[in-house]
């Protein structure tokens, strides 16, 4: 061996010595660049330590650790996914990350959910020798640069949920939330409501200003151009609901309760706002009808039951692993963006309004 080949074989070695069987390596190209080598070396000793059954490779999947037994002993193993999602208080974000959690198990794959901070950098979290693949919600939109220059180097496929990654070349799956926005209008409207608002309990990010436009925009079409839009100012890691609730009261107690029909741009907030209309006798929904975005479980239990914008959150995470397993098994095509298409889902929250002001309390169709 060279000097450099040498030096590296005994480096790698003790590396490997430290590690526990079956453990992922750097990729040729990491060692590379850690080491300051060229491609050539890197072959030479990597063959040397496969040799001596210290290592072993899978096509397609990289090198691990042997623990010294004979590699054609060494099984395949199942491909492990990194989940990271923030840890933003959520049934948004839980529910998404229950679907992530059974579909990764539904197809074979191992995970690890990773909870970040709004201040956390990945690459503080997140080893990229422990994983195969990564499905990540980022902690917040626009996405940090410092996060994206960081996926851009990891070695594996990534799909980024929610935000529309197609400037920055990254593979996502979302929801076209303008259509969001419209379906609840459009239900308001069909309805015969003509004085309609829009009330965000939410951070103010991207995906929740496009339920807004797609809201007013359709209103517009239908010829109300008078969408009243109510927000809660609402910080990362303050509760949605409570800043809901207080809200409504301040509508209500400033008596600009003068519309009929509220999409709540989220559904767990929507609870918070039933809580405080029917604290003080405003009758859902014969005198205000109610509608929720992201069809989270328990809207269907909400009394009265919450009508809302179905993500199809389920979608995005079959969507996801169908990505990432398709770039494990070597597709190179162009990134994808794929948006699921939302379903309002009516309940008994939202009537028809009568042309007297009064409304009849049905459960709309």
């Amino acid at each position: 061996m060279t000097k450099k080949e040498e030096y590296l074989y005994r480096a790698l070695k003790e590396d490997i010595a430290s590690l526990p069987s079956r453990t992922k390596l750097l990729t040729v190209r990491e060692i590379m660049r850690r080491y300051s080598l060229s491609q050539g070396i890197v072959d030479r000793v990597l063959k040397a330590l496969k040799d001596e059954n210290l290592v072993v490779s899978f096509v397609g999947d990289g090198m691990y650790t042997t623990g010294g037994e004979d590699a054609s002993s060494v099984p395949d193993r199942k491909k492990n996914v990194a989940i990271i999602v923030p840890d933003y208080p959520s049934s948004h974000f839980h529910m998404l990350t229950k679907n992530l959690k059974s579909t990764a198990e539904l197809r074979g794959f191992r995970y690890k959910v990773i909870y970040v901070h709004q201040e956390t950098c990945l690459k503080d979290c997140v080893r990229p020798m422990e994983f195969d693949a990564a499905v990540i919600l980022p902690k917040k939109m626009p996405v940090d640069k410092e996060d994206i220059m960081f996926v851009k180097t990891l070695s594996f496929p990534v799909v980024f949920l929610e935000a529309n990654t197609e400037v920055i070349n990254i593979d996502s799956v979302g929801t076209d939330d303008e259509y969001c926005g419209a379906l609840a209008a459009n239900h308001f409207i069909s309805s015969g409501h003509r004085k309609i608002a829009v009330l965000n309990p939410e951070p103010l990010v991207p995906v929740i200003q496009a339920r807004v436009s797609g809201f007013i925009k359709q209103a517009k079409l239908s010829g109300i151009g008078d969408v009243k839009v109510f927000d809660c100012n609402t910080d990362l890691g303050e509760s949605a609901s409570v800043k809901a609730y207080m809200k409504m009261e301040e509508i209500i107690r400033g008596g600009r309760l003068d519309f009929t029909g509220l999409f709540v741009l989220s559904d767990s907030p929507a609870l918070g706002v039933i809580r405080i209309l029917l604290d003080n006798k405003i009758q859902i929904p014969s005198d205000l009808a109610i509608i929720g975005c992201d069809n989270i479980p328990e809207s269907a239990f909400f009394s009265p039951a919450l009508t809302t914008v179905d993500r199809k959150l389920d979608r995005w995470a079959e969507i996801a692993f169908e990505i990432i397993n398709k770039r494990l098994e070597g597709d190179s095509s162009p990134v994808r963006h794929v948006n699921t298409v939302p379903e309002l889902i009516a309940r008994e929250s939202t009537c028809a309004a009568t042309a007297s002001g009064k409304k009849e309390a049905r459960m709309a169709s």
